[in-house]
């Protein structure tokens, strides 16, 4: 019979359950992954989730009266916890029942199998060490837009980590866009290697990492594995498979013009002429930048970007979204494209800046 019992702050063990639920799978074939199994330690409770793609384990503060374990719906307990007015909880465990209880509310809910939870991979070699999120995190926000959806082609699901002794590029592509982050500083490479991880794995432990401290990666000895830690938290992602395109023959050698534009004026044409179609079809010259796009079905729409550009003039057309998210991703104020034909790819950059670059297909009209 499972037996448990501890006390702690309402707020932290939310804290946990939901630092963890990224990993649980409540739309699968196995049940057991829709849980979350929640342990006693040393010092409190260590909280885990898997989809067996990836598994999170993070610790919480608790005072552990009786040792022991169970797994509980990861979604229902986490409602509870959100739901619940009480600053302190009591749970405790009997059979096949967890009782939690605060000073008004008292909820029952019923466990999983514990023994039918899967084991923690075991990952241990160290590859990264010291990353700080304020440099891993937008890095990854970035990188992850350009990553393919289609999981027929499953390399391009992933982010690549090129990691080298002085540098770590990040790389992703949809065979329509490619964005290359480049790394050189507020890290420790421990072992150089290539790693192809699930984009939407990484940008989930992206949400989790937040603003923590620093970030640490290990990974396992048949290299099909990564663990990233940061705080209490670590997460582990299964490695994708296969090789990565080789992507250096599709950015461009030479750009013949260059457009600058402020990037907030851009975006917010960008939105509104792709509310009408996804192509948008830009004029540049030395007027600055004319945007059209037109649907059948819904309208027309124009808009116009001041622009400072010296080149001849040009018509070039792009999918609306996809420029957009690689304006989106430029810290700065001014936003500098890269064109050469109307049918060859152009390049997004930030001014004064080389360590992130967006190339984006064109359009043929």
């Amino acid at each position: 019979m499972e037996e448990m019992k501890f006390s702690s702050l309402r707020e932290d063990l939310l804290n946990a359950v939901q630092a963890v639920q990224y990993s649980a799978n409540a739309k699968g074939m196995m049940p057991i992954l829709s849980g979350v199994k929640v342990e006693s330690a040393e010092e409190g409770l260590v909280v885990h989730a898997t989809d067996l793609e990836s598994y999170a384990v993070t610790n919480c503060a608790a005072n552990v009266e009786q040792a022991g374990e169970c797994v509980v719906s990861l979604k229902v307990l986490m409602d509870i916890l959100r739901d619940f007015k009480d600053e302190k909880i009591d749970v405790e465990v009997v059979g096949n029942e967890v009782m939690i209880r605060g000073q008004k509310s008292n909820i029952k809910l019923y466990t999983m199998p514990v023994e039918d939870f899967p084991n923690a991979p075991v990952v241990e070699v160290p590859v990264i060490e010291e990353m700080a999120t304020e440099v891993f995190v937008p890095s990854v926000q970035k990188v992850a837009k350009a990553a393919s959806r289609d999981e027929k082609r499953p390399t391009l699901l992933g982010i690549l980590m090129e990691i080298e002794e002085k540098e770590i590029k990040m790389v992703s592509t949809d065979s329509y866009r490619l964005a290359i982050r480049n790394l050189s500083e507020g890290f420790v490479v421990r072992e150089t290697g290539q790693y192809i991880i699930p984009s939407s794995a990484l940008a989930n432990f992206s949400r989790i990492a937040g603003k923590k401290g620093k970030i640490s990666m290990y990974r396992d000895e048949n290299r099909g594995q990564v663990r990233f830690d940061v705080g209490e938290s670590n997460y582990i992602i299964r490695l994708i498979e296969g090789k990565f395109p080789k992507y250096g023959q599709f950015i461009p050698e030479r750009l013949e013009r260059s457009v600058e534009v402020d990037k907030e004026e851009m975006l917010g044409a960008l939105k509104r002429a792709s509310l009408i179609s996804s192509t948008v079809k830009m004029n540049i010259s030395g007027d600055g930048i004319t945007m059209a796009s037109e649907s059948r079905e819904i309208g027309e729409g124009k808009e116009s970007v001041a622009a400072e550009y010296t080149g001849e003039e040009m018509e070039i057309a792009f999918n609306g979204r996809f420029l957009e998210d690689g304006v989106q991703s430029i810290d700065g104020e001014k936003v500098v494209m890269g064109i050469s034909e109307p049918l060859k790819p152009g390049i997004i950059k930030e001014k004064d800046r080389e360590d992130f670059t967006y190339i984006i297909m064109p359009i043929r009209l």
